[in-house]
Formats: structure tokens, sequence, C-alpha cells
């Protein structure tokens, strides 16, 4: 048995939901979004320029935060008001030109150049993002996996069989915190994720489970897996269901404010969450 079901009782469910719905109150507000990627994503009015921004935010959502918003813009700001208007009536000689020199620790510009011709492909070919991932998604619960499986094959078309830092391959059983981060903005509509996608539903989304996310989980009692892989992510993702069936993933973006931003600590997080019984 994998999450709070093993761990909990009633008493402690409902305990953990209050101090997730409270903090979910104080800090799921736009004045919180700084440093993170969501912030570049949410300036985006239509909803294909949010797809575009919103895969090279989460592709590039890895390292310090304030560094990743850095590099997010330093990819979409050249691009206009439209990025994905940019992306379709640029020559591969001009997106070239626009990644020459892109650094972001591990991502080199070759990586940066494969994602944004394959993002060209996906809109010329297909329409939009969310087309080709609800072409791989059947809609049945538990399955967005085989969405993101089918959007991962689109995304890295460009780098064939070499290995891209910026696009994780779904197979492996990694976490894949980045497509799962990219799924929660485009789907979820709130103070925070600007939302946009019909094709699937909050309910069926999973935690973008990284390093910090995972200790925080670790902490609080809601997985047991001590590899922050995809069975972590699904152990995670139970035990959130359990507190908010509808929408698992909606106390993410609260809980990583502890850890990222300089005024609200992990250990002040876990003394909040202290006192609930087991």
């Amino acid at each position: 048995m994998t999450g709070l079901t093993g761990n909990f009782c009633r008493e402690r469910l409902d305990l953990l939901a209050g101090h997730f719905e409270e903090m979910y109150r104080c800090y799921n507000r736009p004045q919180y979004v700084d440093p993170d990627p969501v912030s570049v994503v949410r300036r985006y009015g239509s909803l294909a320029d949010r797809e575009v921004a919103a895969v090279v935010a989460s592709c590039l959502a890895y390292g310090r935060a304030a560094q990743i918003v850095k590099s997010v813009r330093i990819v979409l700001d050249p691009m206009g008001d439209s990025p994905a208007e940019y992306i379709v009536r640029s020559s591969p000689r001009d997106i070239r030109d626009l990644c020459e020199g892109f650094r972001h620790r591990f991502t080199d510009a070759g990586d940066l150049y494969d994602l944004l011709y394959s993002i060209r492909t996906i809109l010329i070919d297909h329409g939009s993002i969310e087309t080709v991932f609800s072409s791989g998604y059947s809609g049945r619960p538990g399955r967005v996996i085989e969405g993101l499986s089918r959007l991962s094959e689109a995304l890295r078309s460009a780098s064939g069989s070499r290995k891209n830092s910026l696009l994780p391959d779904i197979s492996l059983g990694s976490a894949c915190k980045r497509y799962n981060l990219f799924l929660k903005w485009m789907v979820r509509n709130d103070g925070i994720d600007p939302g946009g996608w019909t094709c699937v539903t909050p309910a069926e989304l999973l935690i973008p489970l990284d390093t910090h996310m995972h200790r925080i989980c670790l902490e609080l009692g809601l997985v047991r897996r001590k590899a922050a892989d995809m069975g972590a992510v699904i152990e995670a993702t139970e035990s959130f269901r359990l507190i908010a069936p509808e929408d698992p993933t909606r106390y993410d973006f609260t809980l990583t404010r502890f850890g990222i931003r300089p005024d609200l600590r992990v250990s002040d997080l876990i003394e909040q969450c202290s006192h609930v019984p087991v």
C-alpha cells in the first residue's frame, strides 16, 4: 500500500488538509510568484503563446529559480509578444541565430535549437502542442503519462538519438518533473497556474517532483520511497489525491515556496505540520 493510506489516520489527513489549505490561501498569490518560471508564462494571453512559453520555461526549470527565470527570458524576450507566431514564421537559420551562445547549466545552444525546432515542427504539422499531447492521451484515469510520452517523442524529434539535457526520457522511469510541471501549468487555472487546456482535468495531474519537493514529501510523511523517481511521483500523487481528490497538485506551488523564497524556510513548513498526529 502506498501513500498516506498505509501511514495515517483520517484525523491526520484532515489536519494536513487544513494546514495545506491555509498555506494555499496565504501563498498561492501573484505576489509570491517570483522567482518562479511560471511568472514568464503568465504574461501571455494567447493559449498558443502560453504553450510555447510553458515548454521553454518548464524544460529549463532545473537549477536556481532566479537563474531559470533569467534563462527563460533570454530565450523568449527576443520572440516578442507572440512566441508561437515567431517560431512558425522563423527559418531554421533564424532559430539557430537566436540560440547562438546560449548556456544554462548543462544546456547549450544545440539542445535549445533542437527543442525550438521541434516546437516549430509541432505547430506547423499539428497546429498546437495540446493536439500532440491529446493524440497520446486516452482520457482514461491514470493515463496522462501516455500523453506526455507522445509529447516527449515530438519534442525530441529534432534531437533524434542524441541526448538532450532539456528533454528527459519518460521510459527510463525518472520523475520527469519538468513535463509534469508543464502539464500542471497548462491544465490548472487559479491565481498562479494560467491553464487553457481542456483535454485533461486537474484530477489526472501528477506531482512535479524534484529533490526539493521530494524532501518536503519525505519530511511530511507523504512518501516512503527514498529515490525521487516515477515511483515516488505516483506515491506522492496518491497521498495528495486523498487530501484533494479533484486537484492533487493544488498545493504544489505553495509547498515549494518553502526553501525557494528566502522568507519561507522548509523548517518553518515542517514546524507548522509537526503537531499533526499519526
